[in-house]
């Protein structure tokens, strides 16, 4: 992945202006290759258990 890769995650609302189930929601910006390199370059300092649920979802060192 990119280093400059950005997902952008939506929310969902918990409720309307009206009180009632908001519809869709806010779109917030994740800058996802700045983080998954941040791991990449902290991996000896993360903890066993971090590294083995990040390797176990697949991370590639």
């Amino acid at each position: 992945m990119p280093r400059a890769h950005v997902e952008t995650v939506v929310t969902e609302t918990a409720a309307g202006s009206e009180g009632g189930a908001g519809e869709g929601g806010e779109g917030i910006e994740v800058r996802l290759g700045k983080w998954v390199n941040n791991q990449r370059t902290r991996r000896s300092s993360l903890g066993e258990g971090r590294v083995r649920l990040l390797t176990e979802l697949g991370m590639r060192w």
